[in-house]
């Protein structure tokens, strides 16, 4: 078995070696290009005219169910970013065929096993053929696939000899192994094949270690049996991963160790069309069902979805189950906290797609009943997104945030017994609801998008009506913040009004909060709700409310401007012996086609001002009218408001 072994691996010293000549292949000495026919396909020998490239031994390719579902590999040694490389590189073999690599564990069996530098003494990067792999199986410490020498090469070199080694892990040959091949530059007198020449150069390399029988089996004869499957092109394929111009090296008497211009780093168009038709289509991103985990799905209308996830493990979104079409997001090998990614897909039809987050479980993991992959769901693009499914299972799910906008779609959100959630943000939601109920964790609910503090609060405590009324209006004084505003564009929030509103009580209370006694920051944009109930929310400390002149900032149900925000003032948590709590009012303005919302003063009876204030004073909270405020006497509507 040992000798198989390293027979096997003889052939592919000549694929991973380094130095600076600067030889072309094809192109020995000065002379003008040979163009040398380039093998690298299958096809039946029964077909006489095939249209495939290059040369495979079809005993050595891979059956279907293992090709999909059994290819295991294992790294022996080897740093963080030689694995990374590895597993992103192998991943151009299965963007385009029916094959896909399982990492595992380096404590757990593998067909495929991955040295770096493994093997003392050995200079060169070699890798089994196909299905010779299920051979060596039981030698689990030794490997099928050997990188040598990385830590002086570029990561382009590397990428070209794990396209070139995993393409021999297909079952691929280089184009040598061709029958009619003949390095037409290697010639004796007669015009025949130097093979005194080529033995020489071999022998001097790698006598002391196969005889020259032994070794001409895989570097000069061609394959022979009839059970192998092969075709040729009238053409050299120059860009072939699967190409070793060891020939030309002979031609110019440069050692086998010595040569690195031979860098393909990217599959050539002929080998993804010969690759494919060994294998069949690609798989797509998809894997198995049984290896995801759902975490978080929803409705999508429209072409180009957009968010944010920060995970812990590698993440799959399925963008069309039924299309098959998916990104899987695999974590840095180095990673040793969190991940953070951004996930867009274009869909080529504007219709209703069920989009799945999953996680992605090890192979042959049991399916667990909780996940901590997901720690953070950021929905910036949230326009069309419907019928949201956030699991309960999500037990490191801390933050959660979609942006809706003009074209949302109202509905009901649903937040009950969320434990590890904490911030909450729904912005341009409309006409939806929410209810949080038993989240013990939650901190922040919000319709803005961040929450926005004062860095500094100057002046009185307490708004102060200066004099008796001119006209109808009221000076006063009051607290003044100061905000900060550094890297915060001058169109967008906060400084600008949101464009959209959020939340609102068309279809029943727009705001519903039970059993959330940790919530410590509340901070409403533009929202469309008539009240909001504090009561047990013992822990508040920071209160932003903002809307048009109907709700609940400055509305009410007559003409007693102000009503609704005594009402939901009233139910603040006393804080008489905490520090003092802060609330920043503003009122927004209607928007309209050509007028998008803005920040505007607020219209509030003189009654209603001092049942706030005397409120406030009670339980040590401060309010902030930071759009400006406007006390009027009871009997005047506001103009624009009923008759």
């Amino acid at each position: 078995m040992k000798k198989l072994l390293f027979l096997s691996v003889v052939l592919f010293v000549l694929c991973g070696c380094s130095n600076d000549d600067k030889l072309k292949p094809g192109q020995p000495d000065d002379e003008s290009t040979v163009f040398v026919p380039h093998f690298y396909g299958a096809a039946r020998l029964e077909n006489p005219a095939p249209e495939t490239r290059g040369v495979a031994n079809a005993l050595k390719m891979w059956t279907k169910p293992v090709a999909e579902e059994n290819l295991t590999v294992k790294f022996l040694n080897g740093t963080e970013h030689y694995r990374e490389l590895v597993k992103e590189t192998v991943r151009e073999w299965e963007k385009v065929a029916g094959v896909r690599f399982y990492f595992v564990n380096d404590n757990e069996n593998a067909l495929i096993r991955i040295g770096f530098d493994y093997v003392p003494g050995m200079m060169s990067s070699w890798a089994l053929t196909g299905t010779d792999h299920l051979q060596v199986y039981n030698q689990q410490t030794e490997p099928t696939v050997h990188f040598a020498q990385w830590r002086r090469a570029l990561d382009k070199l590397r990428r070209r000899d794990v396209l070139r080694a995993f393409g021999q892990v297909l079952g691929l040959e280089l184009e040598f192994r061709h029958p009619n091949f003949t390095p037409g530059w290697i010639t004796d007198e007669n015009g025949n094949v130097d093979e005194t020449r080529i033995r020489e150069y071999w022998e001097n390399e790698l006598g002391n270690y196969i005889s020259w029988e032994e070794l001409k089996k895989i570097v000069l004869d061609p394959l022979q049996d009839q059970t192998f499957l092969i075709s040729k092109t009238d053409s050299y394929d120059s860009e072939s991963v699967m190409t070793w111009p060891f020939y030309e090296m002979i031609a110019q008497n440069i050692p086998l160790m010595e040569y690195d211009e031979d860098c393909k780093s990217e599959l050539s168009v002929q080998d993804k069309e010969f690759i494919q038709k060994l294998y069949g289509a690609t798989l797509g991103e998809l894997v198995p069902e049984d290896r995801y985990l759902n975490l978080i799905e929803f409705d999508y209308t429209g072409t180009t979805p957009k968010f944010t996830l920060t995970t812990t493990k590698n993440t799959a979104v399925i963008w069309d189950l039924e299309a098959k079409e998916a990104t899987n997001f695999y974590l840095p090998t180095d990673t040793t906290t969190v991940y953070k990614f951004t996930a867009t897909h274009t869909f080529a039809e504007n219709k209703k797609h069920r989009i799945i987050i999953a996680e992605i479980l090890e192979r042959g993991q049991q399916i667990p009943t909780e996940s901590t992959a997901l720690t953070k769901f950021d929905l910036t693009n949230g326009e069309g997104a419907d019928n949201f499914d956030i699991k309960l299972l999500n037990k490191a799910l801390w933050y959660i945030r979609i942006i809706g906008g003009e074209n949302f779609t109202s509905q009901d959100f649903d937040f009950t017994d969320y434990d590890n959630l904490k911030e909450l943000y729904l912005v341009g939601t409309l006409d939806s609801r929410v209810t949080v109920e038993n989240c013990d964790n939650l901190e922040v609910l919000a319709t803005s998008r961040f929450i926005y503090k004062p860095e500094e609060v100057s002046g009185p405590l307490q708004t102060t009506v200066l004099g008796t009324s001119v006209d109808n209006i009221y000076l006063i004084e009051g607290p003044i913040a100061e905000w900060p505003i550094e890297g915060i564009p001058l169109a967008q929030w906060p400084v600008s009004a949101e464009p959209a509103y959020s939340l609102s009580d068309l279809n029943g209370p727009g705001v519903s909060i039970l059993n959330c006694g940790n919530i410590k920051e509340i901070s409403l944009e533009n929202t469309r709700i008539n009240n909001i109930d504090f009561s047990g929310l013992s822990n508040l400390e920071y209160v932003y409310l903002s809307s048009t002149e109907n709700y609940l900032v400055g509305g009410s149900s007559g003409y007693n401007a102000g009503e609704y925000l005594v009402t939901a003032l009233s139910t603040l948590p006393n804080k008489s012996d905490l520090p003092t709590g802060i609330i920043v009012l503003r009122g927004v303005t209607t928007s309209t086609s050509i007028y998008p919302p803005d920040y505007v003063e607020v219209p509030i009876v003189i009654d209603e001002l001092e049942q706030i204030n005397a409120q406030l004073e009670l339980k040590n909270w401060t309010a902030i009218w930071d759009s400006g405020l406007c006390p009027q006497d009871p009997a005047v509507p506001w103009p624009g408001g009923e008759e």
